[in-house]
């Protein structure tokens, strides 16, 4: 019952708030952001955490980006460019195999804020490229690390809340390493 009120309160919310939303706003950083704010993310994906159990590790989805606010052209329009760093790493060991994988991957952002009037909530969409590095290493056969890159490519959308000037709490979904990812995490702005 708890929950079934607070996805009410939650949908009135976002519906109020799309009657006092006009399109001037789309030209506006949010209420708390502005041209000069730079954003650093630090978090954790969730939805593809695996168990470490009977001789498998797993290491999530671990995640810092980082987000420079910038206007652009006439009307000075709310984007935002950065990069990203992200970790990962599983394995396994048994009587025949232990091998190890690791992913990094390092890549440019760019976004664009939506204004909803909110104080201090930021909604908003990016795209993200980059490279995706895979070590592995499988014991058995070879001991050496056999490295493979390739090219990533995702498409967004986010929200962060701060709770003062200068911290806060974020989210993020959508489509990331041909995989479907929701990250979360703590959001520093100065």
């Amino acid at each position: 019952m708890k929950k079934l009120l607070l996805a009410l309160v939650v949908i009135f919310i976002n519906v109020m708030s799309l009657f006092a939303w006009e399109p001037k706003d789309l030209t506006k950083f949010p209420p708390g952001m502005d041209a000069k704010s730079w954003i650093l993310n630090l978090g954790i994906g969730i939805f593809d955490f695996e168990i470490s159990k009977n001789g498998h590790t797993y290491i999530p989805h671990i995640r810092l980006s980082f987000d420079r606010n910038i206007e652009i052209g006439d009307n000075k329009l709310p984007f935002f460019a950065g990069g990203i760093v992200s970790y990962s790493g599983h394995g396994y060991k048994d009587d025949w195999n232990d091998w190890f994988v690791d992913e990094v991957s390092v890549g440019g952002r760019f976004g664009y804020h939506f204004n909803w009037g909110v104080n201090n909530l930021d909604t908003y969409a990016v795209t993200t490229a980059g490279v995706l590095i895979d070590s592995f290493k499988d014991k058995k056969y070879d001991d050496n690390d056999n490295i493979k890159s390739k090219l990533f490519w995702g498409v967004n959308l986010g929200a962060r809340y701060f709770l003062n000037k200068w911290f806060g709490f974020w989210a993020e979904t959508g489509f990331t390493y041909d995989v479907f990812i929701v990250d979360i995490g703590l959001a520093f702005k100065f």
